[in-house]
């Protein structure tokens, strides 16, 4: 008998181990993303969290200004490996010499973007014609804790305020806008972001984070 309820302790310890979430510890989950505050996303968040990034048109890489061309360090998708990868160099974009700011490839789908480059280990330059496409970047856990504590790095300070937040079962959608400052007294940035919280079952831990298309990024498409 002693062992049955030990058992059903147990049992009862594990089933309420994590309550679901309350409202407050949405919004602090949303501030530790931005705080850098790793302890409290990795306290938030399931073993098989994926963050799905906002789906935009685009090139699909991600590129830094090096020595008068911009270095590719990142692709999103395998498929536009085809025409670019990580290590390749963009020198010129549509006519123009690429600049420090990096390339505005604003367009509609499937529209064909030329680019001059010349392939990683190699100084031959080539002539591309490359389409913009769809893409989505996700992030699993350990990606996603990564990056947020780098970019905490880069700002002195931030403040967000919760515009919206609607639960219904296991999904919350929050609607959010975000300010900051690089140094101490210097010029405020600004962004506004939707998002929808995927809650496991019991609605103990977000699963999963959808980025919700904006108008911004639709504007964003034409030159």
């Amino acid at each position: 008998m002693r062992i049955l309820f030990t058992i059903f302790i147990l049992s009862n310890s594990i089933l309420f181990a994590f309550p679901p979430l309350k409202d407050a510890e949405i919004d602090s989950f949303i501030t530790a993303r931005y705080s850098g505050d790793t302890a409290t996303v990795n306290e938030t968040i399931a073993s098989g969290f994926i963050y799905e990034h906002t789906p935009y048109v685009g090139l699909g890489i991600s590129a830094y200004y090096v020595d008068g061309s911009l270095l590719i360090t990142d692709v999103v998708d395998d498929s536009i490996q085809t025409f670019l990868g990580i290590g390749d160099r963009i020198h010129e974009h549509n006519g123009s010499k690429v600049e420090k700011n990096g390339l505005s490839d604003g367009g509609a789908l499937g529209e064909i973007q030329k680019l001059i480059v010349t392939k990683a280990g190699d100084s031959i330059f080539s002539e591309l014609e490359v389409p913009l496409q769809l893409y989505q970047y996700k992030q699993d856990s350990a990606s996603f804790v990564k990056s947020i504590l780098k970019y905490s790095e880069s700002w002195y300070d931030f403040d967000i305020t919760i515009k919206e937040k609607v639960m219904k079962k296991n999904k919350v959608f929050v609607h959010y806008l975000w300010e900051g400052s690089k140094y101490e007294s210097g010029e405020t940035y600004y962004f506004s972001a939707m998002e929808i919280l995927y809650l496991t079952k019991k609605r103990s831990l977000v699963e999963r984070i959808e980025g919700l298309w904006s108008e911004k990024q639709f504007r964003d498409q034409f030159k």
